[in-house]
């Protein structure tokens, strides 16, 4: 998991380059060394310096950018919606054929689903599939403590992110 001055570095990169990704075809924007730019990225960088107490001056900025280019922030969080939940079915397909072989990855391949409900959240509509496997998820999880850093658990509460209390 990134450090809060990786995340921080990551929003410093990307705010400036946020105008010309939203207008651009690409979904996953390079950024040389850092991650590559996408709209889960940002929100989940955003949600854990939150968790970290990190109110940082960029969060106004991204508001900003968010707000004057909502049409192509909402287009660009539809396409990552069905690319991050590719990547999670594909995570959970492969679990199912070999649960002993990917329960440990669980802790790292949450996050697909953490982005999910953060991109969700920007467009108020839940897609079937995600209902659907989260069904799936609720039958094979086994409740546990936050399975993240506990620095981060304030922002990610367990009636919202119940994913993150539990484990494979």
């Amino acid at each position: 998991m990134p450090t809060l001055e990786k995340d921080q570095k990551y929003l410093e990169s990307a705010i400036p380059e946020l105008k010309n990704y939203l207008l651009s075809d690409t979904l996953y924007y390079p950024m040389g060394q850092l991650p590559r730019l996408t709209i889960g990225g940002l929100l989940l960088a955003q949600k854990r310096l939150q968790a970290g107490n990190r109110r940082t001056h960029l969060f106004p900025k991204l508001d900003s950018v968010k707000t004057k280019w909502y049409a192509a922030w909402t287009k660009k969080s539809a396409r990552e919606i069905e690319s991050r939940l590719a990547l999670w079915r594909n995570y959970l397909n492969d679990y199912q054929n070999k649960p002993a072989e990917y329960a440990t990855d669980y802790v790292n391949e949450v996050r697909w689903r953490v982005m999910l409900e953060l991109l969700v959240d920007e467009m108020d509509e839940m897609p079937p599939e995600l209902i659907s496997l989260d069904q799936l998820l609720r039958t094979k999880l086994k409740e546990s403590n936050f399975i993240w850093d506990v620095h981060l658990q304030n922002e990610f509460p367990e009636n919202k992110f119940w994913f993150l209390y539990g484990s494979l």
